[in-house]
């Protein structure tokens, strides 16, 4: 995951000393939020997708199952280690150490791009530069599919919380946004945490 705010951990101490599979996020299962989507729209096939904060990886394992290029990007060297050599024999799919707000892929590098979460760990004064990056890397009229915690959630520890006209007021002019939707965050918390899944468009 990138960079975030203060009151979160060290990503890479964190995925050297914690089992991956004990993470609150972790989740083997492809997102059934994401793959509904990609049901509904008939987007199986073809164009490259990058899996942000990629994380155990899974995500981006799926993704690639279904026939997308995929890139599997996180902050974490560790997590990128062990990607890289877990599912070293995997078709469609790379494992890339970057940073969103330093962001060093190309100019309208990726047809869609995932965000299962990234951006809702990232401070306040970083949001803007977020947007901006994934702008700048994604084509146009490419999609944003984001999975952040919803404001509906009551635990008070973990990431931040949005509510919906929050979404809109930070992302709505620079996207479009298509649809955002009430869900739980799959994980191994228990109850899932209540979160907000997006779709948006670039313009």
């Amino acid at each position: 995951m990138s960079e975030s705010g203060k009151d979160f951990p060290d990503w890479e101490t964190l995925y050297k000393s914690q089992k991956i599979e004990t993470m609150p996020w972790y989740n083997e299962n492809f997102d059934s939020d994401l793959e509904n989507e990609l049901d509904e729209r008939k987007i199986i096939n073809g164009g490259k997708f990058l899996d942000l904060g990629t994380g155990p990886a899974t995500q981006a394992i799926w993704l690639a199952k279904r026939g997308f290029m995929v890139i599997g990007s996180d902050l974490s060297e560790a997590a990128i280690n062990r990607a890289r050599k877990i599912y070293a024999n995997q078709e469609n799919v790379n494992f890339i150490v970057d940073d969103i707000l330093n962001s060093k892929f190309n100019d309208n590098e990726f047809g869609y791009i995932f965000d299962r979460g990234c951006f809702h760990v990232l401070s306040p004064a970083h949001r803007q530069r977020y947007i901006e990056k994934i702008k700048r890397i994604l084509k146009a009229n490419g999609i944003l599919f984001l999975k952040c915690f919803s404001e509906k959630e009551p635990r008070q520890e973990g990431p931040y919380k949005f509510s919906q006209d929050e979404i809109r007021d930070l992302f709505d002019e620079p996207f479009r946004i298509d649809s955002i939707k009430e869900t739980v965050y799959q994980g191994t918390l228990d109850p899932f945490p209540k979160a907000l899944f997006v779709v948006m468009i670039n313009q």
